[in-house]
């Protein structure tokens, strides 16, 4: 991953910051909007498509709801949670990355939904699934769990780009795969986790561009860094259209002239 390509990011996301420091209350507005917009394609990637209505609902009941959306609205619900517990956990002046935060994550994820499943790591190579990319087998799972995180406490892992450090524990993550359901939410929430304590906006995994991430997590872990660094360039884009009149036709002149 280019020098250069982690130079615009951090130039980006700085200006970004600045523009929410400038004006709270739009950035407040903003940020809730992004939030819902987070929970939305965190489900839809994971084949779970509502309507900006139900999204609405879920967090704003209206006290008449369809019994069959109970249980998804505590999801949606659950999924708030765990945004709310890594923002938190990213203003903390020290994380531990370890199986105790994976287990959390996954148990605030799980919590008070019927098909609860405790957080224990798979036993099985599921053969039909949302992801296709190669997974290790099931008794590799714990002694790799335990080898990426003695790396996340190296000194070699905090000399790592921001982004680098979340892409790479987060190829790594996918591959090990620990849990039949719930590993990918457990993951991109860590992923975000690394993020957001270095100050980047959280990364939204875009649902139109699944594909994309799902082949990207089959590439080389330095290869689906721009995958991740695509969406993110994204993300600062919808920051920017928020706060700035026309940006979309500044930009367009701006690649026009380079």
């Amino acid at each position: 991953m280019s020098r250069t390509r982690y130079l615009d990011l951090d130039d980006r996301s700085e200006d970004a910051r600045e523009l929410m420091r400038q004006r709270p209350r739009e950035a407040k507005q903003f940020m809730e909007m992004y939030e819902l917009s987070w929970i939305y394609h965190e489900n839809a990637l994971e084949g779970m498509v509502l309507t900006h209505a139900e999204l609405r609902q879920a967090f704003e009941p209206t006290g008449v709801m369809d019994s069959s959306m109970v249980h998804v609205f505590k999801e949606l619900r659950n999924q708030r949670d765990a945004i709310d517990f890594i923002k938190s956990e990213a203003k903390a002046k020290a994380v531990k990355y370890n199986l105790t935060l994976v287990k959390k994550l996954y148990e605030i994820l799980y919590k008070d939904l019927p098909h609860r499943m405790p957080p224990v790591y798979r036993k099985d190579m599921p053969l039909h699934r949302t992801y296709f990319h190669d997974i290790v087998q099931p008794q590799l799972i714990l002694p790799g769990l335990e080898q990426l995180f003695d790396f996340m406490a190296s000194e070699e892992f905090r000399k790592m780009h921001a982004v680098k450090q979340a892409t790479f524990s987060h190829h790594r993550f996918m591959e090990l795969f620990p849990f039949s359901d719930l590993s990918g939410k457990v993951g991109r929430m860590m992923m975000n986790l690394i993020l957001l304590r270095a100050g980047y906006m959280p990364v939204i995994m875009h649902s139109m561009e699944r594909q994309k991430y799902y082949e990207g997590l089959r590439l080389p872990a330095t290869q689906f860094g721009h995958v991740v660094m695509d969406m993110m360039d994204n993300s600062l884009d919808n920051a920017f259209k928020y706060f700035i009149p026309g940006y979309d036709e500044t930009a367009r002149r701006q690649a026009a002239s380079e």
